[in-house]
């Protein structure tokens, strides 16, 4: 049977000496895994438009029982950065996705968040995310502190608790309110993120009891590209 969608490739694996199997977070399926042959010689036509985090037109093919297998691949969008703090925080939202999502299910909210996500992140300057007090390494922070609040919540490992302080109940409650390009212009105190991020790695933590699949890379903020 033939399908037709788009995706984001969010992980690569190497099978044999020509081909991959790629896990795609799809338009219509979720997430997948797909069988892609020959993608790593290098006159393959497909292999340019499988990068890692860009979107994807993609013509699937599959049998009962089998892994989904790429027939033809066209890119929409290109992810680019030379950012490690940036291609860190990409990696993470990954990760999140792959380890917490129910596999081949559709899932068109977390599909558009990563979108935007995926969108947005390279727009953050790299050259100023060294410097401690700077505004763009609060607004790196601040993206995925929103990317995981809204794709913990949407998974039910995440809601707004009564015991949260009252600061803490509007920070969150604006960041599942709000689209990321909203967000991105919230100005606050970078404090309220070191709460944010320590409320979050717990759920993380909660979560990773529940769902075995969870990758203990997602738990652990250093990797996340702070």
């Amino acid at each position: 049977m033939e399908f037709k969608t788009a995706g984001f490739v969010l992980k690569k694996q190497n099978f044999g000496e020509a081909d991959r199997i790629l896990r795609i977070l799809s338009r219509d399926f979720g997430v997948i895994s797909v069988l892609a042959k020959g993608v790593k010689k290098t006159k393959s036509r497909k292999g340019g438009s499988l990068e890692l985090f860009g979107e994807t037109n993609l013509r699937l093919h599959r049998r009962s029982g089998e892994l989904f297998l790429l027939t033809d691949a066209s890119p929409i969008s290109a992810f680019e950065s030379k950012s490690l703090s940036v291609l860190r925080a990409a990696f993470a939202a990954s990760e999140l996705i792959l380890n917490l999502a129910p596999p081949e299910k559709a899932l068109p909210r977390i599909y558009q968040i990563f979108q935007d996500f995926v969108m947005l992140l390279p727009t953050v300057n790299p050259r100023d995310i060294s410097r401690v007090n700077s505004v763009t390494k609060s607004k790196l922070q601040l993206i995925k502190i929103a990317f995981f609040a809204k794709i913990l919540a949407i998974l039910g490992f995440f809601a707004i608790g009564e015991n949260q302080a009252v600061r803490e109940k509007k920070f969150f409650r604006f960041l599942l309110e709000n689209d990321l390009a909203t967000i991105l212009r919230l100005e606050t105190d970078p404090e309220i993120f070191t709460t944010a991020e320590k409320s979050l790695l717990e759920i993380s933590e909660n979560a990773a009891e529940k769902n075995s699949r969870v990758d203990s890379a997602t738990r652990n903020w250093d990797k996340i590209g702070a």
